[in-house]
């Protein structure tokens, strides 16, 4: 009888180790889905997102729909999760809608109105490339990433270095003609 109650309580032991592991291997997996943002608050409209929590994986359509037509771009959620949740958080509160795109350079078209309520640190590996058509968040020096983005119109450009959240995949003839403003950008 003392045997059975031996064995028994040892398959117990093992089940419920396994259960904890499980347990804890999900755990860990569930950490690099989401990456914890800080969304530091500053002066301006729009607060902050109602989560910190980003997704770390996936892809989210935009259409940037600007004076001279529209801008179809593809947000890549590993490059800059943080940044492509702001982003997509402030485009469905309608932040970029009727926005100037001030800004056109060799290097960038920038648009957007820049301040929008709260500011967060780069996501930037040091090995960021910036070819034609690449999406980046701008960024100052005091207050890191905030509600400005650029898009890259030629390959080679000097760009500053900026977290990417994506690229340009239909709308390049509306990139050439410089557009001037934003009417809405939509997610989806």
């Amino acid at each position: 009888m003392r045997h059975w109650k031996r064995v028994v309580a040892v398959l117990l032991v093992a089940a419920l180790a396994l259960v904890v592991e499980g347990w804890v291997a999900r755990a860990q997996a569930a950490t690099t889905l989401f990456k914890n943002c800080q969304y530091v608050r500053t002066p301006g409209e729009s607060g902050r997102p109602p989560y910190s929590l980003a997704p770390t994986i996936g892809l989210v359509k935009a259409t940037i729909r600007t004076d001279r037509g529209d801008l179809v771009v593809t947000l890549d959620r590993s490059a800059g999760p943080c940044a492509v949740h702001s982003f997509t958080y402030l485009a469905l509160k309608r932040y970029y809608n009727q926005t100037p795109c001030p800004r056109h350079t060799r290097a960038i078209l920038e648009c957007g109105a820049g301040r929008p309520g709260y500011h967060f640190t780069p996501e930037l590996t040091g090995h960021e490339t910036y070819p034609r058509g690449t999406v980046a968040l701008s960024n100052t020096p005091d207050l890191g990433n905030t509600g400005t983005f650029f898009i890259v119109p030629v390959d080679g450009a000097d760009t500053p270095p900026a977290t990417i959240i994506g690229k340009l995949t239909t709308g390049f003839p509306t990139l050439d003609r410089t557009p001037t403003k934003i009417l809405e950008v939509l997610i989806g």
